[in-house]
């Protein structure tokens, strides 16, 4: 059976997991060294107290959100994103969190953006590279729609560096290939994004890169191993007798202190000169 990266085709997913999805994507806003992360990385971007932003590929709106409610800012974010189940998450949860004035939800797809050319100050594109069908589309659409001079941030992870230790290697690989391929459609991309990005017309201002290592207990990453690895099995990339001995060892070496998993992340900081 030919895998799917489910978040590239997330309005095929059933309810069951994309629920999972939106549960994932809140857990990891929350998670202190994520949020040290995009922190990180909008600082660099010097965004504006009223600067007009765009987050594509939007997800539940954790990016949006943070942003909104950064000090002093009275600007506004927009996001936009394929799903229309995340969009709903995301307004309520902007609701919820008081942004709402400062910021607004949309169905769109971040391959051709609806908005004129050069409404935005700025855009992110956080976590969703690694999914799209076509980066480089997407690198040149949102160059369209920031203006001259703005600022576009690209965060994601290099989900070919994704790794779980198990004693059997042959099943950890196996494992980890199928984990990629259900639920990332670009795993190398931001390996190729200094070419990507000079392709789509931008100039590269500022690379930041992370390791987020679990080791121990684990805390990260055992939500995205309980989450995913169902998928695996589902679409046949791994017998399913095989990811449930793969399960019960990483649940085994968390219980023993022994569990291991990383992965790299880049944030790259991108200016459109003309």
């Amino acid at each position: 059976m030919a895998a799917r990266d489910a978040m590239t085709y997330i309005n095929d997913m059933d309810d069951k997991v994309v629920q999972m999805f939106i549960d994932r994507l809140e857990f990891r806003g929350k998670d202190p060294t994520f949020m040290q992360y995009r922190d990180a990385y909008i600082a660099k971007m010097r965004l504006s107290s009223t600067a007009n932003v765009l987050e594509i590929g939007c997800g539940t709106g954790v990016v949006a959100r943070a942003i909104a409610a950064r000090p002093g800012f009275a600007g506004h974010v927009t996001g936009i994103d394929q799903s229309p189940a995340f969009i709903a998450a995301a307004q309520r949860l902007a609701a919820e969190a008081g942004v709402e004035p400062r910021t607004a939800f949309q169905v769109g797809d971040v391959h051709a953006i609806d908005s004129p050319d050069a409404r935005f100050d700025a855009v992110v594109a956080h976590t969703v590279i690694s999914h799209v069908l076509d980066p480089l589309a997407m690198l040149k659409d949102a160059a369209r729609v920031v203006r001259p001079g703005g600022t576009i941030a690209v965060f994601d992870g290099d989900y070919a560096s994704w790794t779980f230790a198990s004693p059997d290697h042959a099943l950890a690989k196996a494992m980890e290939a199928g984990i990629i391929a259900a639920v990332v459609n670009q795993p190398r991309v931001m390996r190729d994004m200094p070419r990507l990005l000079r392709e789509a017309g931008l100039e590269r201002v500022d690379t930041l890169a992370f390791v987020y290592a679990d080791i121990g207990k684990g805390t990260f990453f055992p939500g995205a191993m309980e989450g995913y690895a169902p998928l695996v099995a589902r679409e046949g990339l791994v017998p399913a007798e095989q990811v449930d001995a793969w399960l019960s060892g990483q649940r085994r070496a968390m219980q023993e202190g022994v569990f291991f998993a990383a992965c790299n992340y880049y944030a790259y900081i991108a200016r459109r000169v003309t």
